[in-house]
């Protein structure tokens, strides 16, 4: 098991992505902190992942991760029951409804950042710390495509700022605190199988026209951002910081 003993903590935890990783996490022998700001949702990816609830190397503690206060209560209860963090996943995301630029209302930026891009930095700054005292740490973001290529005729603006930022903070935590052994890198999927993304394949055309566009003729899913972001988690990459691995079926290669 390539992550024996290790302590990892993952935000957005009942979402696609952040469920599949805490699944394979905890195959890979890491204790495990799940974090989602929806109560029932963050129940119910516990009941999913702990089917006897008597897993002991499972945590789920409610927050927000925008707000600070929320973010230490995280903190704090990871500390008291493992003692330590290794390993920081930071899932939690939304996108907006597509929307020209010129239409978006300041409440709608807002929210973009406060979840994609607060919600980012909050857990970073709360564990930094920690990972300093122990004089090790793995951070692990997770970014987008649209963070690095605005595509024609998808009006995600924004969105994309916010995933641009997290790149940039990726690069930056990596120099800053490289000194200390921590690590930070940054995962940059395209288009992944999710719940939001499920109407849409419901069309066979406009499934067919979307799979089409990717040279390895599908999307994505979950799974294949979790095995990149086991990749980063383990020691397999413990020479690896400052990196944006892009899991895209190949598309920014013809962009």
């Amino acid at each position: 098991m390539k992550l024996k003993g290790k302590v990892s903590v993952i935000t957005g935890a009942s979402g696609g992505i952040g469920k599949s990783t805490a699944k394979r996490l905890l195959d890979e022998g890491s204790k495990v902190v799940l974090v989602a700001r929806d109560k029932k949702k963050l129940k119910n990816t516990l009941d999913e992942l702990d089917n006897n609830n008597n897993n002991n190397n499972i945590l789920a503690v409610t927050s927000d991760v925008a707000h600070e206060s929320e973010v230490l209560n995280v903190i704090e209860q990871t500390i008291s029951t493992f003692d330590k963090i290794d390993i920081l996943i930071n899932c939690a995301a939304i996108i907006n409804d597509p929307v020209p630029f010129h239409l978006m209302t300041e409440d709608q930026w807002t929210n973009l950042m406060n979840v994609n891009l607060k919600g980012t930095f909050q857990p970073i700054k709360a564990v930094i710390p920690i990972m300093i005292e122990q004089n090790y740490g793995n951070i692990i973001n997770i970014s987008s495509l649209l963070g690095i290529r605005a595509i024609p005729k998808v009006p995600f603006s924004v969105y994309g700022v916010t995933k641009a930022g997290i790149i940039m903070l990726t690069k930056s935590i990596a120099v800053e605190y490289g000194q200390y052994n921590i690590r930070c890198n940054c995962v940059a999927p395209s288009t992944i199988r999710s719940p939001i993304l499920e109407p849409y394949l419901q069309d066979e055309n406009a499934k067919k026209v979307l799979e089409n566009s990717f040279p390895l003729k599908r999307i994505g899913d979950p799974d294949d951002v979790t095995n990149a972001i086991l990749f980063l988690a383990s020691d397999d990459s413990k020479w690896v910081t400052g990196t944006i691995m892009n899991i895209d079926g190949g598309i920014s290669a013809k962009l």
